[in-house]
């Protein structure tokens, strides 16, 4: 099957560090950008995926209001059991391919929630072998690395090079929060202080504030949208277990994804290297490697010199985390994941300024991992 679904829309206000603004203030901007880039007002919107804090929602702002309320109007249909990036996307797709609402909007971010602490308090969530023991997402993710590194002793350089790449993308981004920090060598990478093992602070993504947000509709009607639908081609995910409550084990966990990318590539009728940029989940440098790897690119242990000799750069075969990613560009949070979305649709429109891949027909996009135990993907190919 196909979806009947194109993204006409799409929104990011500033990420920044922190940004004086509230979790909805932020979201309704970005919304708000979004619909203009569709050339569609809110009552166009009767389909709405976002983390909604009405009946039978998730936690939000403490919960006396609702989107409904907030934008005054009401909806055919709401998705909320994974209201962000891939999921919401495809979620969203499904909604309007089968008729249950005519436009979606899926959106999300956060701000004034971060502070002045190290750790965003999210990446420690209060569960029974996280808050007792310290564990933080960083160190799941580590768990699942140490064993890879022990097996297959991939070079550090070379996967140093993986961090780098995507951080001077970063750097060159005037969007990005990282702008102009860099250029990075792969010795910076290494010589950045370890974090957990096997990884240093140059390896781990951001926490940002910030918001962004996508606007969904059919085929049919996206031919009079001003900008160039984006389709869906393709989507998929897999949920091995609740994210972040039991330690992952690498032999759970290691091929997570290959499922997924093998429904979403076959929907699409795509392989991996035709591909023309890889807006990849890089909450690390490692997990990058892992899902080249699962995708089918190269076999296991093989990843680091497979793209060390093929190259992740813009101009290089394999683009990779053209915007900078999650490691400069920005990491919102639980919003973090549309982020890829925007930057896969402005590619394949030709808008994406300084970090655009010429001639760039087709998006690969991913989100969690091995790590958080799930994990999902999704093509976006040019409506033309």
């Amino acid at each position: 099957m196909s979806f009947n679904a194109a993204v006409v829309g799409v929104g990011m206000t500033k990420q920044a560090k922190s940004l004086d603004h509230s979790n909805i203030s932020i979201s309704i901007e970005a919304l708000n950008l979004a619909l203009t880039d569709a050339g569609m007002d809110i009552e166009d919107v009767d389909g709405i995926c976002a983390r909604w804090p009405g009946p039978g929602g998730t936690t939000f702002d403490p919960g006396v209001v609702d989107w409904s309320g907030i934008l005054g109007t009401s909806f055919r249909w709401v998705g909320d059991t994974y209201p962000q990036g891939v999921p919401g996307v495809l979620d969203a797709a499904a909604a309007v391919s089968t008729g249950l609402c005519e436009v979606a909007v899926v959106f999300g971010g956060q701000a004034g929630v971060l502070g002045e602490g190290n750790l965003a308090g999210y990446t420690r969530p209060d569960n029974e072998f996280v808050a007792p023991w310290g564990l933080f997402t960083a160190a799941h993710f580590g768990l699942i690395a140490n064993v890879y590194f022990e097996r297959f002793r991939p070079d550090r350089d070379k996967l140093s090079q993986v961090a780098a790449t995507i951080r001077n993308a970063g750097a060159k981004n005037p969007d990005a929060v990282m702008y102009g920090r860099g250029p990075y060598s792969p010795s910076d990478i290494t010589n950045s202080p370890l974090i957990c093992e096997p990884f240093h602070l140059l390896d781990l993504c951001l926490a940002t504030e910030g918001a962004s947000a996508v606007v969904i509709t059919s085929i049919e009607r996206s031919q009079d949208c001003p900008k160039l639908p984006v389709r869906i081609l393709g989507g998929s995910s897999e949920w091995h277990r609740q994210q972040y409550v039991d330690p992952p084990r690498y032999d759970e966990v290691a091929s997570l994804g290959k499922d997924a990318f093998q429904r979403t590539f076959g929907m699409a009728g795509l392989s991996p290297d035709e591909i023309d940029v890889y807006e990849l989940y890089d909450i690390n440098t490692w997990e990058v490697v892992r899902q080249f790897e699962t995708m089918g690119l190269c076999e296991e242990g093989e990843g680091t010199d497979f793209i060390h000799e093929n190259g992740i750069g813009k101009d290089q075969n394999f683009p990779t985390n053209t915007d900078g990613g999650l490691l400069s560009f920005s990491h919102t949070g639980w919003g973090g994941p549309t982020l890829k979305i925007v930057e896969a649709v402005r590619q394949i429109r030709g808008t994406a300024g300084c970090s655009q891949v010429a001639g760039a027909e087709t998006a690969l996009i991913t989100g969690a991992g091995s790590g958080a135990q799930y994990f999902n993907t999704a093509i976006l190919g040019a409506s033309r």
